[in-house]
């Protein structure tokens, strides 16, 4: 998932509630696996095989709310990112809350569920998770309440086939500690209004599929989150040499004529947003560079593949 106006910080922790609205894209190329699989007394999530003690914790209030507090429920899930990648930045924990959010309620209560609503109980592992249940470009309203904050589904790629180049980039750095860090910077109150106002601004152009406009509102917005986060009290920083290599040659390619635009969400991993008629100029340009890169196009909601006990997530 790839965050086109980004949220940092959470102004209720418990329900994790934004400061402001915010707004992301699926993708095609990323995507994250997540299976029910026995014994059932294991319980808690496993990534690659281990049991991840923050995922099974971030997990427990999704499942608690879709129990409606009821004891004893408990069952292993198994997740897996694919392509496995030492990055950051991707939005692996926001596919993975949704791909998570999505198994338990089949789990547990069965059917299906209308996304919109069940973005709220997403919202609880992680925000944007809420963003990448429901997929194709949505909007998470931040909302004041448990209730008013869910996620919508706007567009899909038939109102913007939109093209990415994906740049994953390492960092060991906790989206958590980024989250706290930006609330100490002097600009944090004026980053609330400008990416509140930048949500009307950014749908607006998604809806007529202007590129160009989408490009340089995702830049701008870019730069503002890195900016808050290198102000905070601990001056973090989230890009890397590569991550500015990689904008200068965006902006390069850009100066010689194709669509392309840089986008980057909480680590240094930069994705490139470009038009179907440039998207293999843009990968040969970056491949240039010695990086890897995946293309990928507007991807879809979280979805059940095999059933009962599979879900998967872009």
């Amino acid at each position: 998932m790839q965050a086109l106006v980004k949220y940092h910080g959470l102004r209720d922790w418990k329900l994790r509630l934004p400061y402001h609205d915010s707004i992301s894209v699926n993708t095609t190329s990323m995507t994250t696996k997540a299976t029910l699989t026995d014994p059932w007394s294991s319980h808690g999530v496993y990534i690659e095989g281990r049991y991840s003690e923050s995922a099974t914790r971030r997990l427990q209030p999704v499942i608690e709310k879709l129990t409606e507090g009821r004891t004893g429920e408990g069952f292993r899930i198994d997740s897996t990112n694919l392509p496995r990648l030492n990055a950051k930045g991707l939005g692996y924990s926001s596919s993975a809350g949704a791909a998570l959010t999505l198994l338990c309620y089949r789990r547990v209560v069965g059917g299906e569920p209308d996304l919109e609503k069940l973005s709220r109980v997403a919202r609880l592992f992680a925000a944007s998770a809420a963003r990448s249940l429901v997929g194709g470009f949505s909007r998470l309203y931040a909302g004041e309440s448990d209730d008013s904050s869910y996620a919508s589904r706007f567009a899909d790629e038939k109102t913007m086939d939109l093209r990415m180049v994906i740049v994953p980039l390492p960092l060991k750095v906790r989206t958590e500690d980024a989250h706290r860090e930006v609330e100490t910077s002097p600009f944090f109150e004026a980053r609330i209004r400008s990416a509140q106002k930048r949500c009307e601004e950014m749908e607006k152009a998604i809806l007529g599929g202007d590129l160009k406009r989408v490009g340089e509102l995702t830049e701008q917005d870019t730069l503002e989150l890195h900016a808050i986060t290198m102000t905070g009290a601990d001056r973090l920083l989230l890009m890397s040499e590569d991550s500015i290599r990689i904008i200068r040659k965006v902006r390069e390619m850009r100066t010689d004529g194709l669509e392309a635009f840089f986008s980057m969400q909480t680590g240094p991993t930069v994705y490139i947003n470009t038009s179907e008629r440039h998207i293999e100029r843009v990968l040969r340009g970056v491949s240039r560079l010695g990086y890897r890169a995946y293309p990928s196009r507007v991807g879809g909601e979280a979805r059940v593949t095999t059933e009962p006990t599979d879900v998967n997530n872009s």
